[in-house]
């Protein structure tokens, strides 16, 4: 590995807390997440292998055909997206996102708790 490829690394945690929700979310994806650098080498590939089989399963995909006047919304936190093929010379595409305040405190929602399963 080089020296430029080391230092465009970082680590962080698997597993984040939504903060609305209180959920769990899996901060992996195929092109950013290398390992679990808390597990074996082996089972941190078992682990990536399983979650980007589920993740990118046909059944868990939505693949949206855009047409004049459509609206789409996600939870930009909890849901894996990207487009393909976007040409410069394509069509004008507007883009407009909404950011909701974070709860505070106050809202009690509790830090999600992992173990290691073995």
């Amino acid at each position: 590995m080089t020296a430029f490829e080391r230092a465009q690394m970082t680590t962080t945690p698997v597993a984040h807390r939504h903060p609305r929700t209180g959920g769990t979310l899996l901060y992996v994806s195929q092109q950013m997440t290398r390992e679990v650098v808390e597990l074996e080498s082996h089972e941190s590939e078992d682990l990536l292998d399983a979650l980007f089989e589920h993740l990118y399963n046909p059944a868990n995909l939505l693949e949206h055909e855009w047409r004049a006047g459509d609206l789409v919304v996600w939870d930009n936190l909890a849901v894996q997206h990207a487009r393909p093929n976007v040409r410069a010379d394509g069509p004008v595409r507007t883009l407009r996102k909404v950011f909701a305040p974070a709860p505070s405190p106050a809202d009690h929602i509790a830090m999600p708790s992992f173990s290691k399963a073995g």
